[in-house]
């Protein structure tokens, strides 16, 4: 998109903690507005996975499937819609349903430490369905951090790539004010009836 949006985007980088940085990037594994989906079949979610941790087992040890596969899909779209409620959107219901249905077949667990914080932990196995815990638990902490209502989706309906709004009065809309932003307030201003009329 340009020199700005690259700038904005490494700016996000720089102050998004490291619990919302993994909901946004599990989010982010499709991105609508260039067709691209990261998760074509089982092992690129396996590989996902293991490249940010969340695997207890050896990738190649993992017998992910196309059941994975969807529910892993259906817990991102989920969240994706839960995230567009704190730009003000209306959330998707159906999208919501899917992803209680799916959280419910997840085996999670809480687990205290010394400290008596606690986390979402896989409470079995060494799958992918114990892996998308780590995924639950993030949002847990990043919603202890405070950084979870900055997680947001963009209000550009091609885009609704996921965002950390770092904007001091939390009010950003866009992915980025020089990508989205200035597309969204020039279809604006064309489809805006002019003074003259």
């Amino acid at each position: 998109m340009g020199r700005q949006t690259d700038l904005a985007f490494q700016r996000e980088d720089e102050v998004i903690p490291a619990s919302a940085r993994l909901v946004r990037d599990f989010v982010n594994t499709v991105e609508y507005q260039e067709d691209e989906e990261g998760w074509e079949q089982p092992s690129d979610l396996v590989a996902w996975l293991d490249a940010r941790g969340l695997l207890s087992a050896r990738p190649a040890d993992i017998a992910a499937d196309a059941d994975d596969l969807a529910l892993a899909m259906t817990v991102r779209e989920g969240l994706r819609s839960v995230l567009a409620t704190h730009a003000g959107h209306d959330a998707d219901p159906e999208a919501l349903r899917r992803l209680d249905d799916a959280l419910a077949g997840l085996p999670v667990r809480v687990s205290f430490g010394p400290s008596a914080s606690f986390e979402l932990a896989s409470a079995a196995g060494d799958d992918v369905r114990s892996a998308l815990a780590g995924v639950l638990d993030a949002v847990r902490a990043s919603r202890e951090d405070g950084s979870w209502p900055r997680l947001k989706v963009c209000d550009r309906a091609t885009c609704r790539w996921a965002y950390y709004d770092y904007s001091k009065n939390r009010s950003s809309r866009w992915c980025t004010m020089a990508g989205c932003g200035n597309a969204m307030k020039m279809q604006a201003r064309r489809t805006a009836p002019s003074a003259s009329s």
